[in-house]
């Protein structure tokens, strides 16, 4: 049964039982028959009178239960974008803003389900591809090897270190999967520790004085002296340094200069890389730090990477309050950079 019929029985049955118990009052009381009449009519028009008056004040209330019936039978449906009308008694508007609040909040989970299902299909999809060429790559030289075609030792040891070369490739590629999956996920437990900015930068770039001396690059370090320890975690920043640097060392032509900077900056500490390749376009620049995205479209060896590397890099430092960036003018050279926090309240990291 529905409500506005409820509410109509309801007034019915009152206003039938006061007009049979004041008709017995009117009788007991001795009145005329006329009086009695009159009294009974001025009684059935005030019972008459209140029930519009009732049905009036309840219509407002039942309309704005209907449109939340409406609206959740539309969600029912699967569509989550729904809004009802806050307006009525302060009970009314209290459910109207929880029924709004609970339908937004539904359908940013389902959008944040249908990115995560997004995610793991172009995460199979890259890496697939990704995959696919060291994996071929090392098949057929195993294959050469094995059927002992190369006889020749110099040219076995270049299979050899191609093998090689391609299986750290693919430790790398699970690497990146592996790590931006525990960022994404905030499964990376947050173990902050004071720390000296110039020796990160230091073990960094010594990762790559083979790659330095062989490309006659030469690097330029700034750093600020006055710059204090910083909360954060070593291993996760000095893997954003070194993605940072080993991106400027891919674009970099040979004989050219990396200008490294540590400084403070503000209330932040802040790490740069420029260098002299040619440049970020300009469209590309706000897509840069989306995962999977390549400013090189080709897969190939030289440049392709996974397109993980410096979305790891933002979630990094995302996780320790920071920001990071990149500055171009599209035609020559790019700076990467990111800011940390010198200090840093748990409200401020995310």
């Amino acid at each position: 049964m529905k409500i506005r019929t409820l509410l109509i029985l309801a007034n019915t049955i009152s206003l039938i039982v006061i007009l049979v118990f004041l008709t017995i009052s009117y009788v007991q009381m001795f009145l005329s028959p006329n009086i009695i009449l009159l009294l009974s009519l001025i009684t059935l028009g005030a019972g008459i009178l209140s029930f519009a008056v009732n049905l009036m004040i309840t219509s407002p209330l039942l309309k704005s239960v209907k449109q939340m019936s409406k609206e959740a039978e539309r969600m029912a449906k699967g569509d989550f974008d729904v809004k009802v009308t806050e307006a009525g008694p302060q009970e009314i508007k209290e459910l109207a803003a929880n029924f709004n609040h609970m339908s937004t909040r539904i359908e940013e989970m389902f959008d944040e389900l249908r990115e995560s299902e997004k995610f793991k299909s172009e995460l199979i999809a890259n890496v697939s591809h990704d995959l696919r060429t060291p994996l071929s790559s090392i098949h057929s030289f195993v294959a050469a090897l094995n059927d002992n075609i190369i006889e020749e030792p110099q040219t076995r040891r270049r299979y050899y270190e191609t093998i090689l070369s391609e299986t750290e490739k693919l430790s790398q590629l699970i690497e990146e999967v592996l790590e931006f999956s525990q960022l994404e996920n905030r499964k990376l437990a947050w173990n902050p520790q004071l720390a000296p900015i110039d020796k990160l930068l230091v073990e960094t770039i010594q990762q790559f004085e083979r790659v330095l001396q062989e490309k006659h690059v030469e690097v330029k370090v700034e750093y600020d002296d006055h710059l204090p320890l910083v909360s954060l975690m070593p291993v996760q920043i000095k893997r954003v340094m070194t993605n940072l640097i080993q991106n400027a060392l891919s674009f970099s032509p040979n004989q050219t200069t990396l200008d490294i900077r540590a400084v403070k900056d503000g209330g932040m500490m802040k790490f740069s890389v420029a260098d002299e390749g040619k440049g970020i376009p300009l469209e590309e620049q706000a897509s840069i730090f989306q995962r999977f995205y390549r400013v090189e479209k080709s897969r190939n060896k030289a440049s392709g990477g996974s397109g993980l590397g410096l979305s790891i890099c933002k979630e990094i430092v995302d996780l320790h309050g920071g920001e990071i960036g990149v500055e171009s003018d599209g035609k020559s050279g790019s700076t990467f950079w990111f800011r940390l926090p010198l200090e840093m309240s748990k409200e401020e990291r995310r």
